[in-house]
């Protein structure tokens, strides 16, 4: 008590007896900084709790920075305390210790639970820093910025504002924020596709209310999105077949085209149809139209082994047919396969267990 009493003022020490701590506690906190003994002088943590972090610290479960941090803002009450287990929980897991206290002394402020506020940093979308917010990842907030919706920013200050140049509050180090954080989740996902800045664009000029986009929303944008772009290489494909188709007939001659008039007609509203809009099948479907030489000949197949199959509002149908059955081929196939594998296998097994058994048998016994 004495080193402890020459640390501190005398208002300092009166405060941190009136706390009644363990010997143990005074202990670490006399033989550390004055800057600790005057932050948990102050604390508003229960005894409990400094106890635990004390003795994590010493026992090297965190470190002196992490301690420090989290008694810099246990000055003002809070519900981060109750977030202990998880606190520790997360780093025997394996959360590096740093980010594992700025995410406690950012529970007391959020409105989020430690283990959301994990989650959502884990992700890659959200960060902490050594203030008490949890920010957007700058790299999301840039896609969200470049789709149009509204960011706001905490300043050096704490006052908060509308981000209008998204570099300048990235540059000025401004904790950025977001209110639909599974929106912000998803697109963080999503930025890795291959398509996603053809896609971000798509989006940002076709929806008129982005402000109010959702996740549902944006998965539905998307398959909407992908579809038009599968659309558009099925349409490529089905024009160079109808093209070859075409020419076919007229190389044949006049006769041929008169025999084979209903065949043109129900090509031509298919080449039509498919070149006009999407139809209203899955991406699946598409995929498995598009692995086709000739879809349009398919297509057509299917259109004639169908009877109710008569107006042009049908074709999406033929598609969905033509498509399923590429599919269910391809599964047929794939499980054929598998079947193989695996009788191969317990052949080799059986021919491997008779070679063991025929070998012949040693003369005498072990000594």
């Amino acid at each position: 008590m004495e080193k402890l009493c020459n640390m501190v003022d005398n208002v300092e020490y009166a405060k941190i007896v009136s706390h009644h701590f363990s010997d143990y506690v005074l202990e670490v906190i006399a033989n550390n900084s004055r800057e600790l003994a005057d932050r948990l002088a102050h604390t508003k943590l229960s005894n409990e709790g400094v106890e635990r972090l004390v003795k994590a610290y010493d026992t090297n479960i965190i470190t002196y920075g992490d301690l420090l941090h989290i008694a810099n803002y246990s000055l003002v009450s809070g519900g981060s305390e109750k977030y202990l287990n998880d606190y520790f929980s997360s780093i025997a897991a394996g959360l590096d210790t740093q980010t594992a206290s700025r995410i406690l002394v950012a529970a007391k402020f959020e409105d989020w639970s430690y283990n959301e506020i994990r989650r959502l940093v884990e992700s890659g979308t959200y960060q902490v820093g050594d203030n008490t917010f949890v920010a957007l990842n700058p790299d999301v907030a840039r896609e969200i910025d470049k789709l149009g919706m509204e960011l706001y920013a905490y300043d050096k200050s704490n006052d908060f504002y509308l981000v209008k140049d998204i570099e300048k509050t990235i540059a000025d180090g401004d904790s950025i924020t977001f209110s639909k954080s599974a929106l912000a989740v998803m697109i963080n996902k999503m930025r890795s596709a291959p398509d996603w800045n053809a896609f971000r664009d798509y989006i940002a000029e076709d929806m008129e209310d982005i402000e109010h986009l959702t996740v549902d929303e944006l998965f539905e944008e998307y398959d909407s999105y992908q579809k038009e772009e599968l659309n558009i290489e099925l349409g490529n494909i089905v024009n160079k077949n109808f093209r070859e188709f075409l020419d076919g007939i007229r190389s044949a001659g006049v006769e041929e085209a008169i025999t084979r008039c209903y065949e043109i007609t129900v090509k031509t509203n298919i080449q039509a149809f498919i070149e006009s809009e999407p139809a209203d099948i899955t991406t699946a479907h598409f995929n498995a139209l598009l692995e086709m030489e000739n879809p349009l000949d398919v297509i057509y197949g299917e259109w004639l082994k169908h009877d109710e199959l008569r107006t042009y509002s049908d074709i999406p149908q033929a598609m969905q047919y033509a498509a399923d059955d590429a599919i269910t081929r391809t599964l047929e196939k794939k499980g054929m396969i598998v079947e193989k594998i695996l009788s191969d296998l317990k052949s080799d097994k059986e021919k491997k267990s008779g070679e063991v058994q025929s070998q012949p048998k040693k003369k005498g016994g072990a000594r």
